[in-house]
């Protein structure tokens, strides 16, 4: 959406990336190198981001994940690991110079809201026929839809190519649904993702954060249930 825009950003998983295979530990908790920058932080409920890089390790990546209860308690790919990473930027956010923290549950739920808080944030002013139409187009399905006919591979390559057009998990679209953690793990796994998150303080630290630097149309004003 933001490369339809006319947005020139560059993006960054800042070492965390699954194919790198760096445990939690290995993770730098100095953000210091980004400090100049004007950065924008997405962040995602962990449990479904733990979901959705289960299907990265083992259906894009083709590493091994083992089953998706191991995957979720892995010291490389887990939610303990995500969760880690967040809260490091969390507690980095008041050395840059410029930061705004945004939910993919917001994008979601109000992407034209969003887009537009992005645009302040950068110092660009969109139409609103602008924003109407990046919407429109890059709905979640015809996002799919767009990975599918092959129309993404020739803008960005193999990182938005289905491995499997047979597979619609093996997809870099692939479900984009906001609390479908409870589809994919069992009760046990998710037993376990709460008292990780419970553990390190993540929810209370996620909503402090929000209430510093969310972007300026939702920030922090949401309540925990809306991101639980």
């Amino acid at each position: 959406m933001l490369d339809d825009l006319g947005v020139d950003a560059a993006y960054t998983h800042d070492g965390s990336d699954h194919k790198e295979l760096r445990e939690i530990a290995q993770i730098n908790p100095d953000k210091s190198r980004y400090r100049r920058n004007r950065i924008l932080f997405v962040a995602r409920d962990p449990r479904d981001t733990a979901v959705s890089g289960f299907f990265q390790v083992g259906k894009r990546h083709n590493l091994e994940a083992g089953s998706i209860g191991d995957n979720v308690r892995s010291a490389r790919h887990g939610i303990e690991k995500i969760a880690v990473f967040n809260l490091q930027w969390f507690a980095a956010a008041r050395q840059m110079k410029s930061i705004a923290l945004l939910r993919y549950e917001d994008m979601q739920r109000d992407t034209e809201g969003a887009l537009r808080a992005i645009g302040d944030f950068i110092g660009r002013r969109f139409a609103d026929s602008e924003l109407a139409d990046v919407t429109c187009n890059r709905s979640f399905e015809r996002m799919r839809q767009s990975e599918a006919s092959g129309e993404f591979a020739s803008r960005y390559g193999g990182k938005l190519r289905p491995r499997d057009p047979n597979d619609p998990e093996s997809f870099k679209v692939r479900r984009g649904k906001v609390g479908g953690y409870p589809d994919y793990l069992s009760a046990d796994d998710i037993a376990y993702c709460d008292s990780v998150l419970a553990r390190l303080d993540y929810w209370e630290q996620l909503g402090e954060a929000f209430a510093r630097y969310g972007i300026s149309y939702c920030a922090g004003d949401e309540s925990k249930a809306d991101v639980n």
